[in-house]
């Protein structure tokens, strides 16, 4: 889809939601396949530091078991992920160069490419190619065959319960909703269509609903668990940009090929930072920058074929929490705000990522910051390239850099003019060993209820470090194979639902 209707389309809200201080703007997939229609490939693997965390902290202790790897390395296969096939782009070439001159910890991120190259650097917009393997070219497909229907236009209201069994346990009885049709043209911007309420009765009920909308479901449904919306984690992040002497066309080429893991541990005990690219397309990435006139912007924007962009993207380690909005309850409201803590890490990393783009030779360095002004490279001639090897190459020790790097560093990120983004949302639903610390139990099933499982990043027992995907993936897939092997469910015995 274009940029305009992409927006609207595949990510929830209409492009994003703001958080309650309108300090963080949250994206979300909302669209078929969900996150991973949207997502920019990275396809990365839980840390061992946060599986032990999992387990020894939460009590997890499936996190640390060779059954977890298992369905780990499942959903990579099932999607081709590797490394292989990559090809770098400008953006993600620098990470790696400018890492490897740095003495920096630096790797290639894996994609769910099916082992082949996939050069688009639009597949937030959903792949047009199908060449990105996400849900939508694997499980869902898989699903279909194996006897699943699909309803498109249907928006659940509450999942049913029957009266309580003899464990004081409330059993899930199936869901009630509202479904609508499309309009007369085919599309969902008319005014003709129709509308129809719809009960869907089935011995389980498996939400995946994401971590914004899941607790907003749960909580309309009844259920009253206090940690149900609580323990909200994300990924914060801020930016930082670069000019060049030559085009880039920073939009063309994958998205996100290269992670700097260097200061992921900031703090020694797991929270940190990690330097990724970040998507190129216009309508991402300008818009994130100080407005500050529109002849600025315009010189600004001009300059973006010649440009490549950053996120340092924290690890968060307090969080908020998702409830319904009073008014409408269907909708989630947040309550976050990214902590001391966190937005230290982040600031830390904006300068590495700064010393990165100043050593490969960028000509301006720009940050996402309001009351910070662009490093632009004294040069005796304008026209002069710079030189980046050899005895001249330039250094983070420079005193024109330093003096920069200073200036930053004792801006901060101030509130509340800063503003923060997050696509990635986990943990308000989360995984525990009680319902006295959680929303569900260590299998996904919803604590105070029978036949009720959660299947999403909401059951994250805090925020995982990486792009969540395949967390996610692992998870629901452990959840599944629950159901299946232990509740003797398969689809050949299964009690179909029953519209």
């Amino acid at each position: 889809m274009s940029e305009h209707e992409g927006f609207a389309h595949l990510f929830a809200n209409g492009g994003a939601l703001q958080s309650d201080d309108s300090t963080m703007a949250i994206v979300a997939g909302s669209a078929w396949g969900g996150g991973g229609t949207v997502n920019w490939s990275a396809s990365l693997q839980t840390q061992g530091f946060i599986r032990r965390e999992w387990s020894h902290k939460f009590g997890l202790t499936h996190f640390t078991s060779a059954a977890y790897q298992a369905d780990l390395d499942a959903v990579c296969d099932r999607m081709g992920v590797g490394t292989a096939a990559i090809e770098h782009n400008k953006t993600n070439q620098v990470l790696l160069d400018g890492a490897r001159k740095l003495g920096w910890n630096a790797k290639a991120v894996p994609q769910n490419t099916g082992g082949k190259a996939h050069n688009c650097g639009y597949c937030t917009l959903g792949c047009g190619s199908s060449g990105k393997q996400g849900p939508a070219e694997t499980f869902l497909p898989d699903a279909g065959r194996a006897g699943a229907t699909f309803i498109e236009g249907f928006d659940v209201e509450e999942v049913l319960f029957e009266n309580s069994t003899g464990l004081g346990d409330k059993r899930a009885v199936g869901i009630k909703g509202v479904w609508m049709s499309r309009d007369s043209s085919g599309g969902v911007a008319g005014t003709d269509r129709s509308s129809r309420q719809v009960i869907i009765k089935a011995p389980k009920v498996i939400v995946s609903c994401g971590s914004l909308y899941t607790p907003v479901l749960l909580r309309r449904s009844g259920l009253t668990n206090p940690h149900i919306g609580r323990h909200l984690h994300m990924h914060p992040v801020c930016l930082v940009g670069a000019v060049w002497d030559e085009d880039t066309m920073p939009w063309e080429g994958s998205i996100l090929t290269t992670v700097i893991n260097e200061f992921e541990n900031l703090d020694g005990e797991g929270y940190g930072v990690k330097l990724e690219a970040n998507c190129m397309l216009p309508g991402f990435f300008l818009p994130l920058f100080p407005w500050r006139s529109g002849l600025e912007f315009k010189e600004f924007a001009a300059k973006m074929k010649r440009m490549t962009g950053y996120i340092s993207l924290a690890r968060d380690r307090y969080g908020g929490r998702v409830y319904p909005d009073p008014v409408d309850s269907s909708q989630a409201r947040i309550q976050y705000a990214p902590s001391k803590h966190d937005k230290a890490h982040i600031l830390e990393g904006m300068v590495h990522l700064a010393e990165l783009l100043y050593v490969e030779g960028a000509k301006e360095i720009f940050t996402s910051i309001p009351s910070t002004p662009s490093f632009v490279r004294p040069f005796a001639d304008p026209e002069a390239k710079v030189q980046v090897t050899g005895i001249h190459a330039p250094s983070i020790n420079d005193a024109e850099f330093q003096a920069w790097l200073t200036k930053l560093r004792r801006a901060g990120l101030p509130s509340p003019d800063t503003g923060f983004a997050s696509a990635h949302q986990m943990g308000s639903c989360r995984m525990g060993t009680s319902p006295h610390n959680s929303a569900v139990d260590p299998n996904g099933r919803v604590w105070g209820t029978q036949g009720l499982y959660v299947c999403d990043a909401s059951v994250f027992p805090s925020a995982s470090g990486v792009n969540p995907m395949v967390t996610n993936m692992a998870i629901s897939r452990g959840v599944a194979r629950h159901i299946v092997e232990r509740e003797g469910v398969s689809p050949s015995t299964a009690a179909r639902s029953r519209l």
